[in-house]
């Protein structure tokens, strides 16, 4: 239908444009058998009458994932057209810096300039376009960005990828209203052999008060939480609106919006020892050094590393007896009986890295239950990694 594409006539800063078209190549289908898919849908229109607002909207879906960038630009005729989204982002990445002209010549082609640089590319209606679902904005959670992706770094790294329990495929997002304002925000990843926690209280002001006692558990997939990490802005507070099948996230200028993985999560609480007979304390860069350099001789197929605790200091061992075997000690602030855990230390680093205080504190009751590690300055947080036998180590 091409009155819906026929006036479309805008000029846009190059870093603009480009910044745009970066956002949205992870959700661009290439592959899809629906060629739709690998398009992005441009709308150029003024909305209000405030000039300062953006008015160029990027929009990309693959049917799972749903993405809307709104960027400024001077829109001298309103108009929406889809275009390849692989193509558009290719022809802006190497264009010279300063403003391009876009604009619909000869019916569905889109013609595209830039000081000398002329570029004519095919385009489709708007119509063909899938729609991204509405959002319910009642009872929206409000959350600054930082804090939000703060907790998708210390979860996503012990998420599963493609198990056949998809509910572990997913970040596990649970929510609980306390009645005056204030919401507990949980996530938790899991992929069956290690467990990360965190845990938030917000003020929430804009949660109404019938809705304040929100009580949800949703599943969100691993690529829509890694997608939502490279666009949040440091300075911004997002929205989160829980539906029944989708989850919404609106910022400043982006709105993403995912389809959630239907199940029901693993009840993680069985998982959380409470506190262990033993507990150690120990610098988490300098355990981190070490444990990379042990690893260094660690099976390549297990990743397995035995951590010996002693008074005063744990000794780390790792043994391939076709390449030959490590040993290394680092002092700890430990005073309980000696304890020897076999564990996968890719399991052991991806925690470690998922942590920022100085110092750690691990706790366990025995060489067979779950390893511990936790941070005194951020009781929300925590990881768990389930150890490997000793014996099948030797």
């Amino acid at each position: 239908m091409k009155p819906q594409s026929a006036g479309l006539k805008f000029q846009i800063e190059k870093g603009v444009l480009l910044l745009g078209m970066q956002r949205v190549q992870g959700i661009i289908d290439k592959r899809s058998t629906v060629p739709i898919l690998s398009s992005v849908l441009l709308e150029a229109g003024s909305p209000t009458p405030d000039p300062q607002h953006p008015t160029l909207n990027i929009i990309a879906t693959d049917l799972e994932i749903g993405i809307k960038g709104s960027y400024p630009a001077r829109v001298q005729k309103d108009g929406a057209v889809t275009v390849s989204g692989k193509k558009l982002h290719d022809i802006i990445r190497e264009l010279p810096e300063g403003d391009i002209d876009v604009s619909i010549e000869e019916g569905k082609f889109i013609t595209i300039r830039s000081g000398k640089s002329y570029f004519k590319i095919a385009g489709s209606d708007k119509e063909d376009f899938p729609s991204l679902p509405g959002v319910n904005e009642e009872g929206m959670i409000e959350i600054d960005a930082p804090v939000f992706v703060e907790m998708i770094k210390k979860t996503i790294f012990a998420v599963a990828d493609a198990d056949a329990r998809h509910v572990l495929n997913g970040v596990m997002l649970e929510s609980e209203g306390d009645g005056n304002k204030k919401v507990k925000i949980r996530m938790v990843g899991t992929d069956g052999h290690r467990l990360a926690l965190c845990e938030k209280t917000i003020e929430n002001p804009a949660l109404s008060a019938q809705r304040s006692a929100l009580n949800t558990q949703v599943i969100i997939p691993k690529k829509t939480l890694h997608e939502l990490r490279r666009f949040l802005d440091v300075k911004e507070k997002i929205k989160i609106g829980i539906g029944e099948k989708q989850i919404s996230f609106t910022g400043e200028d982006i709105f993403i919006t995912s389809r959630l993985i239907d199940g029901i999560y693993p009840n993680y609480s069985q998982v959380i020892p409470m506190k262990g007979e033993r507990t150690a304390t120990i610098n988490r860069t300098d355990f981190m050094t070490v444990i990379r350099r042990v690893s260094v001789m660690s099976r390549e197929k297990t990743r397995a590393i035995l951590i010996e605790l002693l008074p005063g200091k744990a000794i780390l061992r790792a043994k391939d007896p076709e390449i030959g075997e490590a040993t290394e000690d680092i002092e700890i602030k430990y005073d309980g009986e000696g304890l020897t855990v076999g564990i996968n230390y890719q399991y052991l680093l991806d925690a470690l890295e998922s942590m920022t205080e100085e110092d750690v504190v691990i706790e366990m009751q025995s060489n067979l239950t779950p390893f511990v590690i936790r941070q005194e300055k951020d009781p929300g947080h925590l990881c768990i990694v389930m150890p490997m036998r000793v014996q099948d180590m030797e």
